[in-house]
């Protein structure tokens, strides 16, 4: 593919590469995005007539020909031609992953690889000379403020960089104001023997053979990062608490990084590349392939994995640009990944929300703030201004999916009183008995007209609302809170009744009932609008059914008409289209997102709407954006934001349940409830991540045959195919 701006990145361990191949330099930091430095990293292969021929990571040296790159889920390889002697040159870097294996996922490390294999002809360039059978290739480092020194190992035999620099706390602190910072330390070792040092010492190069490809002949390199200092603080009233990031407990320093990143190459690169696999026979386009291995490497580089000083543990995820920490409204569409991949992340996050509950008095409730914090601090909203109909709603949603995926209602028994409250504030918000939320509705969306982003009586929250007062009522009816349950469940039925009445148009529900804004003030500048007619009220809008994704995994029926449901998915889809996806609206179609876009593609899957792949329209942002003079990483948004470097683009994982229309329901009495329904129109594989026993390596895999027949491979759980009658045609039980 195309050389573009490219993230690797390691779980909730910081350390972080941004290849920027147009500007000519890897942005990198044992602390990741927003806390690197620009470095200059000179990786290529010596022509025989003495040219260094470099990949497009440095200034210096001569540019290798027709530079290219090739992603994968953990890994990118760069690849670059010396057209004179024929030669190919192939730099792979590994971030290894594998599913709840939190020593392979969290070790600051990655794994380095170079190759170079003769070729018949570059284009129609005439050779120099014959191709070498041996060539020299090199590695070295520029980067600024950072000490680096070349020594050989203490067993006399492998050539290492050791790396000394201090790395800030706060990111894009303004010109001139002092950042706290914390001592890194970082080493790259050859683990091939006979590599030579550079002289100033800041580079190796070894001699390699030119070899046919896939003999395995290769320069291997281990590159470890450690911090040993607390990176973030909680903020509890007047307590502090420092937190340090996860690994440093078993790895005491850069010595036991890279013990561990060494002794366990092999073992670790393994289960990295059969995680990989699994999304090879995926059936996936090539646009939606490249949007999962950029997002995937984007989520995992805003992710903090820390230890507090109390003992306790915390994992965290950064809103991208923005620095909060674990904003609910991402969050919120991160689940079906979370529920893919590891569950018990999740969990975590769900634990740790309460502790920013604010009090409600009028309504005797809660209010979910928007985040936990921002930039090096945690234990507090940073955000401006609460959208609590959207917040408490996405929790409840939550951690019903967390229970019905895993079976496991403890976090739902032990914050009982939490769901209780956010339950009663979402109640008191319907002010007239309309059934739509009249108070509490500045949203998520953030960017967008008056009509979608402050309005009262909006039409997605309304619905958001009663799914989140159904997941409240059915938590707590299983924690045996019987008697808080039923008034939530009651006022539910009712509200989506009223809800349908009022909001449907005849071919899509409006974006709110409530046309005027008289009275509304805009929660970003604190004036009050003075729209008559809120322009767009009756737009078609790819939101309505944003609160539904969650409930339909877990097997739950819609609250309003699905056919309905259904046509405005349509419709919408249509209407709102721009260049890149949809927009918010048909009033505004290239205010993009491309995670709502993903989120809606999600629901209209599980409601049987038949929608146009659009996945090449969000790819060509990420191509344009990452190219030339930009480099924004995972970007969800068009012109008019800068949602960059962003963890939500990994909402498209959720293609791996939606796709196949996967329920899960282990809290079922008669025991699990799972089914697939996939449809059967072309023969396909989908790996059914969220069913996985990963430290058994064993993965159940739904399969559509040429016939259409639906079968499932590997079955841990017995698994149903809806839409065939007991007994028949690719029928299971």
């Amino acid at each position: 593919m195309q050389l573009m701006s490219w993230t690797l990145a390691r779980l909730g361990s910081r350390f972080g590469l941004l290849f920027e191949p147009y500007k000519q330099r890897v942005l990198h930091s044992a602390l990741g995005r927003f806390l690197d430095q620009p470095v200059d990293l000179m990786v290529g292969v010596v022509d025989p007539d003495g040219t260094e021929r470099v990949l497009p990571l440095t200034a210096r040296g001569t540019p290798l020909c027709n530079c290219e790159q090739f992603p994968r889920m953990n890994s990118i390889t760069f690849r670059g031609y010396s057209e004179r002697y024929r030669l190919r040159f192939e730099f792979n870097v590994h971030s290894v992953f594998y599913p709840e294996a939190e020593d392979i996922c969290t070790l600051p490390a990655f794994y380095l690889e170079m190759r170079v294999n003769p070729v018949g002809k570059v284009r129609w360039t005439a050779a120099a000379g014959p191709t070498p059978p041996v060539a020299k290739v090199f590695i070295r480092l520029q980067r600024p403020d950072t000490q680096i020194s070349g020594r050989l190992a203490p067993d006399g035999e492998h050539a290492q960089l050791d790396l000394g620099y201090r790395a800030p706390l706060s990111p894009n602190a303004p010109e001139g104001t002092p950042v706290p910072t914390v001592a890194v330390r970082e080493r790259l070792i050859s683990l091939n023997t006979g590599a030579a040092l550079d002289s100033d010492g800041q580079g190796m190069t070894l001699e390699l053979p030119v070899t046919e490809e896939g003999s395995g002949i290769k320069w291997r390199l281990v590159w470890g990062a450690h911090v040993g200092e607390p990176v973030v603080e909680l903020e509890q009233g007047e307590q502090r608490l420092s937190g340090r990031l996860r690994y440093a407990r078993h790895l005491a320093d850069i010595d036991a990084v890279m013990k561990a990143a060494v002794g366990r190459r092999d073992s670790y690169l393994a289960h990295s590349r059969r995680f990989e696999k699994l999304f090879d026979q995926a059936a996936l386009d090539t646009s939606e392939r490249h949007l999962i291995e950029q997002s995937f490497q984007a989520y995992l580089g805003n992710t903090f994995w820390c230890d507090l000083a109390d003992g306790r543990e915390w994992f965290s995820v950064w809103e991208g640009s923005c620095f909060f920490h674990s904003t609910v409204d991402v969050e919120y569409n991160v689940v079906p990944a979370y529920l893919a991949l590891w569950p018990r992340l999740l969990a975590l996050e769900l634990d740790e929300w309460p502790m920013v509950e604010k009090a409600h008095a009028e309504s005797g409730g809660g209010i979910l703030s928007h985040d936990m914090g921002s930039g090096a601090t945690i234990g507090r909203q940073v955000y401006p201004h609460d959208m609590p109909v959207e917040e408490n709603a996405n929790y409840l949603l939550m951690l019903q999916a967390y229970a019905y995926y895993t079976g496991d209602l403890e976090p739902a028994r032990k914050h009982a009183g939490f769901v209780e409250r956010l339950a009663r504030y979402l109640l008191w918000t319907d002010r007239d008995g309309s059934g739509f939320p009249s108070e509490g509705t500045a949203n998520t969306i953030d960017d967008a007209t008056p009509a979608v982003q402050f309005a009262r009586k909006q039409t997605y929250l309304a619905i958001k609302r009663v799914a989140g007062l159904n997941a409240a009522a059915d938590l707590l009816e299983r924690c045996g809170r019987a008697e808080a349950a039923g008034p939530l469940a009651q006022a539910a039925q009712a509200a989506a009744a009223k809800i349908e009445e009022a909001a449907w148009l005849g071919d899509h529900f409006a974006v709110c009932v409530e046309r005027s804004g008289v009275g509304i003030t805009d929660a970003w500048t604190g004036q009050p609008l003075s729209d008559e007619v809120l322009v767009g009220w009756d737009a078609y809008s790819i939101y309505t059914a944003n609160g539904l994704l969650l409930p339909a995994m877990c097997g739950k029926a819609a609250p309003l008409d699905a056919q309905r449901l259904k046509a405005d998915a349509m419709n919408a889809g249509r209407e709102a289209l721009g260049r890149y996806g949809c927009g918010h609206t048909s009033s505004e179609t290239e205010n993009v997102w491309i995670s709502q876009n993903l989120w809606r593609d999600h629901v209209a899957r599980y409601l049987g709407a038949r929608m146009p792949h659009l996945a090449d329209a969000y790819w060509d942002l990420q191509a344009m954006s990452n190219t030339q003079a930009q480099s924004f990483g995972f970007i969800d948004t068009y012109i008019n934001n800068q949602l960059c470097f962003y963890p939500r683009g990994i909402t498209c994982l959720g293609w791996f349940l939606a796709r196949p229309r996967l329920m899960v329901d282990r809290l079922a009495k008669e025991g699990p409830k799972i089914s697939v329904e996939p449809d059967a129109y072309r023969p396909q594989r989908w790996p059914l991540l969220a069913l996985a026993d990963w430290k058994a390596g064993k993965i159940p895999v739904c399969v559509v045959d040429p016939r259409g027949k639906v079968s499932i491979e590997g079955e841990i759980d017995p698994i149903v195919v809806r839409g065939e009658a007991a007994g028949g045609k690719g029928a299971r039980r």
